[in-house]
């Protein structure tokens, strides 16, 4: 990242919202070791098969064979377009081979060598494992500290991946494409003007070193596939991560208090005569009560998911004009669709209705406005807001409304089951929130498997119940593996980890825990725990 970037109006201003509508000064000295990089490529000289003729590769054609050979026996070599983009990618590395087609090629050498070298890797003594894991750690111990104003911090991602082949979610346009290793030339470095410049691998040098007090990552470079910059973070659980996640929720229940007058004047503004003005507030509409992202402008080559500003009309159906009803259809983040059907407020209805009046299907709903424009919108509102706050508020409020009706529910329950009752409320309620958010994950390949596995335990338990001298004690054993499979069935495809990790106040759950006298690791990761300790010293009555 160059100076002139740093310098940018456009940048600062993008910092300026990030960061709560002014540049903050995140550190005064700032020391680290840059980032590890993976071993280089070792080859194996072992050939492919062209039309049943072995030929050897070249060391970078070669290390891509290998990733792809990894695939072969998997879903993704059926999609073409996973073919497609390798081919496009490794045809670079083998020219002057006579290879024409990614069809005459066969990688089962290559396949066999890497099931072999995993087999050797399993039947490892412990002794060997724990060696290469001592190894690995020594290697990984300068990298997991930064110095940040003269205490030492923890530091997040800061292994750089190795060379692989691009799977991202859903149909992805480059899935197949080969991400190409990071070299430290490709890596800029975010330090003090004090500190020492950290070595790198021999014979390479950064890319880059700036001197940014306003950001809090340590090193950026730019992704291979899909060309937007990556950084490395401070962990979640330093001083300064574990100041902003405590800053993003308090800004959230500051939009708690005042919520209900930015509505009030949100509904005024779908009736201006101004058109921006309209499109702005029947946005916002869909941010706040759908918790739906922004959304920004994509490429070509980018996977076509959107926001509220980049819904485009085939993404919206109106469906009855007397009870506001419409229908939401489309890929989100990740790539994961998004289907809703819901009744909307009249006005809202009466706008969408105007929006999409002598449009094509592929017309933007909301032409006037970006998220830029959403932003400096909301920011009208008080300067901190913006549209992740929003989504911050709604599953925090939606969480804390459902904690609210357990614990008054539930405050004097005593029962044996006391615990699984609570834990299973809890769940459902954050299910909902993740609902709300639309976090959801793709269905794990073995899904059918395991509801089976928990269906043949199901029978056999009846059988044993028919000559058991306790029939009621094997019945709820059945009950409770009924309810697991439900609860397996609702979370085929739910990610709950997202809602929990990001956008509920931890605070909610440490006064849950107190007040049913819950053990701390019933509710949080051992992650979870070292990221949210800011939030555990809340009283049992704490409420969002």
């Amino acid at each position: 990242m160059s100076e002139t970037l740093i310098n940018n109006p456009l940048y600062k201003y993008f910092l300026s919202v990030q960061f709560g509508g002014k540049e903050i000064q995140k550190w005064k000295t700032l020391q680290h070791n840059g980032v590890l990089f993976p071993p280089e490529y070792v080859p194996h000289n072992i050939p492919i098969l062209v039309k049943g003729n072995p030929i050897k590769l070249p060391l970078l054609a070669e290390e891509y064979a290998t990733l792809y050979a990894k695939y072969i026996d998997s879903e993704y070599i059926r999609h073409a377009s996973f073919r497609r983009n390798f081919w496009r990618d490794w045809k670079l590395t083998i020219r002057g081979l006579n290879i024409f087609s990614l069809d005459d090629c066969d990688f089962t050498l290559i396949r066999k060598h890497i099931d072999k070298q995993r087999e050797i890797l399993a039947n490892l003594s412990k002794e060997d494992k724990l060696k290469i894991k001592e190894i690995k750690d020594k290697q990984a111990e300068p990298y997991k500290i930064a110095i940040v104003d003269g205490q030492p911090q923890p530091v997040g991602n800061f292994r750089m991946e190795p060379s692989g082949i691009f799977l991202g979610r859903g149909n992805h346009p480059k899935l197949g494409s080969i991400k190409k290793r990071i070299y430290p030339e490709d890596v800029t470095l975010n330090l003090g003007k004090e500190a020492p410049i950290p070595s790198t691998i021999p014979g390479h040098k950064w890319g880059n070193i700036i001197h940014d007090k306003i950001v809090e990552w340590l090193a950026s470079w730019k992704d291979p596939i899909s060309n937007k910059v990556k950084y490395v973070w401070l962990a979640s659980h330093s001083d300064l991560r574990m100041q902003s996640d405590k800053d993003k929720f308090e800004l959230a229940r500051k939009l708690n208090k005042i919520i209900n007058e930015i509505r009030q004047k949100n509904q005024e503004n779908m009736t201006s005569t101004d058109p921006t003005t309209r499109q702005l507030a029947t946005a916002l509409y869909f941010i706040d009560i759908l918790a739906l992202r922004v959304g920004n402008e994509k490429g070509e080559d980018q996977a076509d998911t959107v926001g509220v500003t980049s819904l485009r009309v085939e993404h919206i159906h109106l469906l009855d004009d007397n009870t506001f009803r419409i229908k939401l259809d489309f890929l989100g983040k990740d790539s994961i669709r998004y289907l809703n059907e819901l009744n909307v407020d009249e006005q809202v209805y009466k706008n969408l209705k105007e929006f999409i009046t002598n449009k094509t299907k592929d017309d933007e709903l909301f032409e006037l406005v970006n998220s830029t424009a959403i932003n400096k919108y909301l920011q009208t509102f008080f300067p901190e807001l913006t549209a992740k706050v929003f989504r911050t508020y709604n599953a925090s409020y939606m969480f804390q409304e459902e904690i609210t009706n357990i614990n008054k529910k539930y405050k004097s329950y005593d029962k044996a089951d006391r615990m699984q009752v609570l834990m299973d409320l809890y769940n459902k309620a954050n299910i909902r929130v993740a609902l709300l958010c639309n976090h959801q994950k793709n269905v794990l390949k073995g899904f059918k498997d395991q509801l089976q596995k928990i269906d043949s335990k199901i029978l056999e338990l009846k059988q044993k119940k028919l000559t058991a001298k306790n029939p009621k004690k094997i019945q709820e054993i059945i009950k409770k593996l009924r309810y697991k499979k439900e609860v397996k069935h609702q979370l085929k495809n739910i990610s709950l980890v997202t809602s929990k990790t990001n956008y509920i106040d931890p605070r909610i759950t440490v006064s849950f825990m107190k007040f049913h006298d819950i053990p701390i690791e019933k509710m949080f990761s051992k992650t979870l725990m070292e990221k949210f300790k800011w939030a555990f010293d809340v009283p049992a009555n704490w409420v969002f």
